[in-house]
Formats: structure tokens, sequence, C-alpha cells
């Protein structure tokens, strides 16, 4: 089940009514493992939320500490503000998940997924 689906799912990137917006993310494939950054800045660690289902699809969750406005980011041409991210991320090989480990530094998510062999 989606760590987002009482809330509604994400369209265009950003969720209006959810307050919730995609996070920029990276995939990169190893031999043995899979590493995933992703950027979240004002999110406490313990409060980063995962899932990952049999689809290969890894899901982060994560409210923010304070609510963000795209003009405090610096963008000029979007306005609102959120107070999460969520990102649903199809992994291009299969993992175990029951093996994650992660490293949370300066707002940014690096999780090491051990690949399936």
């Amino acid at each position: 089940m989606s760590l987002l689906a009482e809330r509604g799912s994400i369209h265009g990137r950003w969720n209006v009514s959810a307050a919730c917006i995609e996070p920029l993310y990276n995939v990169t494939v190893g031999v043995k493992d899979v590493i995933v950054t992703v950027d979240m800045p004002f999110v406490n660690a313990k409060k980063v939320k995962l899932g990952y289902s049999e689809d290969n699809v890894l899901e982060v969750y994560a409210e923010t500490s304070r609510t963000i406005t795209f003009k405090a980011l610096g963008a000029k041409h979007r306005h609102g503000e959120f107070k999460s991210y969520h990102a649903r991320i199809r992994l291009p090989v299969r993992i175990n998940d029951k093996k994650i480990t992660s490293r949370f530094k300066r707002g940014v998510l690096e999780l090491h997924l051990p690949r399936v062999k």
C-alpha cells in the first residue's frame, strides 16, 4: 500500500491539496547495490518512511520540520507551499529490502539497497 494513499497522489510532481512535493533524487546502479540519493531539506532523519513493493518501486515519504514556500526557494514562476516530500522511484533491478542501509546528512538521504542475485 502506498505511504501516501490516504493523502492522494502526486500529479505534476506537486500535490496542492496534500501540500506535498516530489523531491529531487538520483539512482545509481552498481554491481552489488543500488544507491539512491534523495534531496530533502528541512527533514528530521527519524521521520523518513520507506516502503518497497514487489514491482520494484521504492517509496520515500517525510514531513518537513516547517512549511516551505517556493518563494523561499527562489522560484519566481510558481506560488504555493508544501509540508512533506513523497517519491515513488521505480528501480531497474530487484533489491533486498530487508538489508537497506541509510545515511542522512545535510538534508540528503543516501540509501544503499543490496541487489538480489
